[in-house]
């Protein structure tokens, strides 16, 4: 959707330059982010050294500013205020202008306290994969379009521009699929791929700006398609370089980058040697130094299913809970921690207060993890049988004195949700189910469209406007309720959830975006 709002900034004087570039804000259908603003700014973002920032006194208007000279790769930030209050947000792609240019540029602007919805995918994806480029762009990778006894997977590639959006807010599906992968019953290579991960790698080394895909299953219930293929793909060219395997295939996997830039791939499901599917407690990394993925020594709490994981920075990286079963496949959920050091080391440390499998984990601050929610059944159950309550619990973890906070319940319980970190601090937590089974059992209504914000001052709250949200809402601060959609961070632009599953059956094909606020 386009705004009526245009601004038009020129630049003459001093400097012997003279341009013209109008901004064009877009906006989400379901806000109006220049609704009752009083100020709004304009600024000017360079790669290195201060920003400037250019009040605009009407909210259409022209500033002509002297002695601005040549913009060289900056970032436009629209910032409008509310009062006090920063209430809306949106930052351009990198942009140059010359003398002599006249540029129109398309900006996202968007409320800062609720997500924006875009038109949604081309196709309608759970268990994808996604990642930014930092450049303004957000890549889909993969998935499933419908999740039933014969999942229709996908190979195929969605981008949606954030930094320099079209006028309808649609993604472009691209002309690359993901890469092959050998196996399957039949032997024959194959594209499609669910339940993998996709990274952006940043710093200075050779890899930088491209993104790192890892894992995933060809096909559900095909145990020889779950791979161990490892590949870059680079947005500037939309084309994939396949590294050497990994030792161990995974998939559904948790992944977090450490503060050194290495990449860790924790549990989730690998094929047995009997061509089964079965649970991994192994831990692997991606070496940034070398472009191997290599195997950290020890295991896992229980199986090595569905437990979460978060860095904490120079303290590394922190998995908790998950799942464990007997010999009759009755499961339990579990309440350990270890901790993958930089260096690569696994070493234990303090204990959940409870058990917890299917519950999320999210930086919030130099060596501060917060777990929310989860399943933590009453009695042991079937692991494909009843479903179990989530929980509202949240717990946060100071890696400084190794020990564990009660901060307060969750406005809604939840379980199979997702968390992210905000560049202003704090995380949002969104979506899931308020009951499920531990391996997909879950039926209509569970699911939830709700979301609420964690600060380390302020606690839990909802998501302006979500205050009566509750499971089996069609929608609520998310465009569809659903359950673990794949979620992209970039700290210039925000947190990007898509798609995810509503029952067992429906797949979402909605995008939902949270302005990362002003993040400089």
């Amino acid at each position: 959707m386009t705004s009526a709002l245009l601004l038009a900034l020129a630049a003459c004087g001093s400097r012997g330059v003279e341009y013209e570039l109008k901004l064009v804000p877009i906006v989400p259908a379901n806000q109006s982010p220049f609704s009752g603003l009083t100020r709004l700014e304009l600024v000017i973002e360079p790669e290195a050294g201060a920003p400037t920032v250019i009040e605009v006194d009407q909210l259409t208007g022209s500033p002509l500013i002297d002695g601005l000279g040549e913009l060289d790769n900056v970032r436009i930030a629209v910032r409008g205020y509310t009062g006090d209050a920063l209430t809306a947000f949106g930052r351009s792609a990198p942009l140059s202008a010359a003398d002599g240019d006249s540029l129109t540029v398309n900006v996202l602007v968007s409320e800062t306290t609720g997500f924006g919805w875009t038109p949604g995918l081309t196709t309608q994806r759970a268990y994808a994969a996604a990642a930014p480029d930092g450049q303004g762009s957000f890549y889909i990778f993969g998935g499933v379009e419908k999740f039933n006894n014969t999942p229709d997977m996908l190979d195929t590639i969605e981008r949606l521009d954030i930094g320099a959006p079209n006028t309808t807010l649609t993604t472009a599906t691209l002309g690359v699929t993901l890469p092959e992968a050998l196996g399957g019953e039949d032997g024959a290579p194959y594209t499609t791929r669910a339940g993998l991960s996709a990274t952006l790698l940043g710093g200075t080394a050779a890899d930088a700006g491209k993104i790192l895909l890892f894992g995933g299953i060809g096909q559900y219930g095909d145990a020889a398609t779950i791979t161990s293929a490892v590949s870059l793909f680079d947005p500037a060219t939309e084309t994939f370089e396949s590294l050497e395997s990994a030792l161990i295939p995974q998939s559904e996997h948790r992944v977090v980058q450490n503060q050194v830039g290495d990449v860790l791939f924790f549990g989730g499901w690998t094929s047995a040697a009997s061509d089964l599917i079965e649970p991994t407690t192994r831990v692997q990394r991606y070496e940034r130094a070398t472009r191997l993925v290599s195997r950290i020594t020890g295991d896992l709490p229980g199986v090595g299913l569905y437990g979460a994981a978060t860095s904490l920075g120079a303290d590394g990286v922190l998995y908790c809970g998950g799942a464990t079963w007997d010999s009759e496949a009755n499961w339990s959920p579990r309440d350990e921690c270890v901790l993958i050091t930089n260096a690569g080391e696994l070493v234990e440390v303090a204990p959940m207060p409870e058990g917890r499998a299917h519950h999320a984990m999210v930086t919030v601050g130099e060596g501060l993890a917060l777990v929310t929610g989860g399943l933590n059944p009453a009695e042991r159950e079937y692991i494909f049988g009843p479903e179990s309550r989530g929980t509202d619990t949240a717990w946060l973890y100071d890696a400084s004195t190794d020990s564990w906070t009660d901060v307060g319940e969750l406005s809604t319980a939840r379980a199979w949700h997702v968390a992210a970190p905000l560049a202003s601090g704090g995380a949002v937590i969104a979506g899931g189910y308020n009951q499920a089974g531990l391996i997909w059992q879950v039926s209509a209504g569970k699911a939830i469209p709700c979301a609420e914000l964690y600060t380390v001052e302020g606690g839990l709250q909802p998501v302006p406007g979500d205050e009566d949200c509750a499971a089996g809402d069609e929608v609520g601060a998310l465009p569809d309720a659903v359950g673990y959609p794949a979620v992209a961070v970039d700290p210039n632009y925000g947190v990007l959830l898509v798609g995810g599953v509503d029952t067992a059956e429906a797949v979402s094909t909605g995008i939902a975006l949270l302005a990362s606020g002003d993040a400089q």
